[in-house]
């Protein structure tokens, strides 16, 4: 089944825990502190990723890596 990307945008996610502790690390390194707690606000579809907004961050992941709220 495939799925349609474009439907998730706007939408409020959160990310896997193994991603979200990786993330969290490296923004640890630079004195940031985030909470698992992300807007999709567009897709890349050539890669088929999300590209996720949360505070002053911008991830990329992939679909199979959210968790809708």
């Amino acid at each position: 089944m495939k799925k349609k990307l474009q439907h998730y945008v706007g939408r409020i996610v959160r990310l896997k825990k193994t991603t979200f502790q990786k993330i969290a690390q490296r923004a640890a390194r630079s004195g940031e502190a985030i909470e698992n707690c992300f807007v999709v606000g567009a897709v890349n579809r050539p890669m088929r990723e999300l590209i996720c907004y949360g505070g002053n961050m911008r991830v990329a992941v992939s679909l199979t890596e959210i968790v809708l709220v």
